[in-house]
């Protein structure tokens, strides 16, 4: 069987996504990007793309993880009239596969790695979401400290369902029009392009019911495998784990997880794996507060047996996250967008593409004719258009999206609104002063603190939005299965970061299903932790990491200093200000003033930044030489 490539599609004789040519990078001067050139043969491997100084490409990895009902899973037939069948062109579909894209400084040619942080994305977010954290971090991982790093970004599996292969084209030919006509075209009555055999293939929630089957477990596998491939790499197996919001639970479930799933022998945790583990606005996990009781665990076990898979078909529970203005087909859009801008060679250019009313017909535009846009009641260049949705400042945002990326502009001549990058002087409305940190957690929401900043470079980051073999978004990000054992309304109970009850033996006192999950190290990671939170983000505190600190053992890493303890004995349980062990106890909290939530990963490299430098810091300190 040959599996899939979602970032490979057929579009030319080569059968491989073709890079920007010469005249592409000429044209995106202005904003300082530069989508590698080079000759349109197919290369042996993945393709290798260039943004300013940073180079990446995308790769497809078995996963150990065959999950249930999945295409690829032995037993599991695609029928020849599906919409999988279509997309991939046939019936042989494995969609039992992870990526990742690997991040490097072009100037470091192909040295080998000091150490790889490897970095899951967050809620609906894709390995892209990484890609200026990638360029300021290696930048300075090299002039501080003479190491060369790379950082792998992780497209969860989920990603395979991306169908693709329209935006390559239409980033190869430098045209957003044709990757309008690929996601909308039919929506919007237009002349297929005759450089697109098909549009789209778009998934509906019942359809992908075997999403359900896609665990916690089953994505700590497939992390697994590219932590082995890491490990492989770098000097001295010196791998790190990172994750985004939602994908610090995913990094924290897998240094929790036990490898051996035999049920005898050692233990094979992931945490020892790893040399460090890092957390960017998300709290990891916690140590459930009571013992699970059997009636939570038969619910547990039902769910994953097929009660979920039931529910999910059954359109009583979504298999992705969708809700509000947050669709397949929204998250995809971002492609549209990000390459006119990158054409146009500015964030205001033309109109922008999603709000231009095709055929001449009014009311004829995918804001207005796709389900799911924030619908402007005024005009928008491309940069607007985005802008106005994701920064922190501009409509109803969603909170997990939210940039500190400047503001709306004036109206010009044309009937416009443009965008105000954070490099041009910012009205006071973008600087507000949410005061002093509160001084205990105690309530239903965290509020933000602190004065705001404009710290995302919107120039620099549209290359994030469509260049390369990745995407910025997750359009399908699995949130069905991540219900089992994490919920108490979709998987019968919250076990916390601790599934031993769940996950050991009958004989050891649980209930012999490590098959569902295999939690029973997290009291036993002894790594290295250094976290961030952003004033205006949802970690805005570092008491938020109280109960990560607490469920794990003392840090036992060279660099830390026996017996200083994660957190210190005597502090008041929901104190915001809590204090941590530092180097020496192995947990650091950074917070950095006036960023939102997305901000920890895409801000300049500046004074304001308390991420880059400490997290630099951190690596430099803990990889083996």
């Amino acid at each position: 069987m040959n599996p899939p490539r979602h970032h490979h599609h057929p579009i030319t004789a080569g059968g491989r996504r073709a890079r920007l040519r010469a005249p592409a990078v000429a044209a995106l001067a202005a904003l300082a990007l530069a989508a590698c050139g080079g000759n349109d043969e197919e290369p042996a491997g993945p393709r290798t793309y260039q943004v300013r100084d940073l180079s990446f490409s995308t790769h497809s990895l078995p996963s150990a993880a065959k999950a249930l009902k999945t295409p690829g899973t032995p037993g599991v037939v695609v029928q020849a009239q599906s919409k999988l069948a279509r997309q991939f062109g046939g019936t042989q579909v494995d969609l039992n596969r992870v990526s990742y894209t690997r991040y490097r400084l072009a100037s470091q040619g192909d040295r080998q790695p000091d150490a790889v942080l490897i970095a899951v994305p967050g809620t609906l977010a894709a390995a892209h979401s990484y890609l200026i954290l990638a360029e300021t971090l290696l930048a300075r991982m090299a002039r501080d400290h003479g190491l060369v790093v790379e950082l792998w970004g992780v497209d969860r599996r989920s990603v395979n369902l991306q169908d693709m292969e329209g935006l390559q084209i239409a980033e190869r030919e430098r045209d957003p029009r044709i990757a309008l006509d690929w996601l909308f075209g039919e929506e919007l009555g237009l002349e297929r392009s005759p450089k697109l055999s098909r549009r789209a293939v778009f998934h509906e929630s019942t359809e992908l019911a075997f999403m359900a089957h896609w665990t916690p477990l089953v994505h700590s596998r497939d992390i697994d495998a590219i932590v082995e491939a890491a490990r492989q790499t770098a000097k001295n197996g010196n791998v790190f784990l990172g994750g985004h919001s939602a994908g610090t639970g995913f990094a924290a479930r897998y240094a929790a997880t036990d490898f051996n799933f035999s049920g005898s022998g050692a233990p094979q945790p992931g945490y020892a794996k790893l040399r460090g583990l890092v957390m960017f606005e998300g709290q990891g996990g916690a140590l459930a507060t009571a013992e699970p009781t059997a009636a939570q665990l038969d619910a547990v076990i039902a769910a994953a047996d097929g009660g979920l898979f039931a529910a999910v078909q059954a359109g009583t529970v979504s298999a992705f996250a969708t809700g509000g203005n947050i669709t397949p087909r929204t998250n995809a859009s971002t492609e549209i967008t990000g390459l006119q801008m990158a054409v146009e060679g500015t964030l205001n250019g033309s109109q922008a593409l999603l709000q231009v009313n095709q055929k001449g017909l009014a009311g004829n535009s995918a804001y207005a004719k796709v389900p799911g846009f924030t619908v402007r009641d005024f005009g928008v260049t491309a940069g607007a258009a985005l802008g106005s949705f994701m920064d922190d400042d501009n409509l109803a945002r969603t909170a997990f999206y939210s940039l500190s990326m400047g503001s709306l502009g004036t109206t010009r001549g044309d009937g416009l609104r443009t965008w105000v990058d954070i490099d041009e002087p910012q009205p006071a409305s973008a600087l507000r002063d949410f005061g002093p940190m509160p001084a205990t957690m105690a309530g239903a929401a965290l509020p933000p603190w602190g004065k705001e900043v404009e710290v995302t470079s919107f120039k620099r980051f549209v290359a994030a939005l469509y260049a390369g073999d990745s995407t910025w978004s997750d359009w399908y990000y699995p949130s069905a299965g991540l219900l089992i054992g994490n919920s108490t309304a979709g998987g019968g109970a919250n076990l916390g970061l601790d599934t031993s009850a769940l996950s050991l033996p009958v004989a050891q006192g649980g209930r012999g299903r490590s098959d569902i999950a295999n939690q029973t190290q997290a009291r036993k990671i002894d790594v290295p932790v250094i976290a961030f939170g952003g004033s205006n983000g949802l970690t805005p505190v570092p008491g938020v990491w109280r109960g990560f600190a607490e469920a794990i053992a003392p840090c036992a890493a060279p660099t830390c200093t026996p017996g200083t303890p994660r957190t210190p004995a005597g502090q008041a349980p929901l104190a915001s200000a809590r204090t941590y062990g530092g180097v020496a106890g192995g947990f650091e909290v950074y917070i950095s003033e006036g960023y939102t939530h997305v901000d920890v990963l895409t801000a300049e490299d500046n004074a304001t930044n308390n991420v880059v430098r400490p997290l630099a810091a951190f690596i430099a300190r803990n990889l083996r030489k």
